[in-house]
């Protein structure tokens, strides 16, 4: 089914933004390019990931409470990790750290299993990939910038 045909009715939709950046409650991914967090610190967060009171369908169910007819979740942040496991590296939570399991095919089963419409964000941004640029603009973006409180 093409998105034209739901989507301009779809009303309300849920975007879940999670990922290791949990465990501390630190910005994601953000937190480290902007230098708020050193990397090393920032991918510690692995060690203490568990997971452990994820429940795909409490969420599902609380999404459709809400009234939402789709939900979002994003698979891979700008911080390289997968929240599901991937041939492309081991940087994903199923690899590398205690949660241990594929937490994307546990959300997508979950809220299609409510009769809801389900996406995945996922980043092209790698900042943890060895190719990608480390040279940062003079400038940062406006949001960045114009923040009092960004460090």
């Amino acid at each position: 089914m093409p998105i034209t045909s739901w989507f301009p009715e779809a009303q309300l939709g849920i975007f879940v933004h999670w990922g290791i950046y949990s465990v501390n409650g630190v910005a994601e991914s953000w937190s480290f390019y902007d230098g708020r967090v050193p990397y090393a610190d920032y991918m510690a967060q692995l060690d203490g990931f568990t997971a452990s009171r994820f429940d795909a369908d409490a969420w599902a169910e609380l999404f459709e409470r809400a009234g939402a007819t789709y939900a979002v979740l994003t698979a891979k942040h700008h911080d390289g990790v997968a929240l599901y496991d991937t041939d492309a590296n081991d940087l994903s939570v199923v690899e590398r750290t205690p949660a241990g399991r594929d937490l994307v095919a546990e959300f997508v089963e979950a809220v299609r299993r409510r009769g809801l419409k389900v996406g995945l964000y996922f980043s092209h941004l790698d900042w943890s990939h060895p190719d990608y640029a480390t040279v940062r603009p003079e400038v940062q973006h406006h949001v960045v910038q114009d923040n009092p409180h960004a460090v």
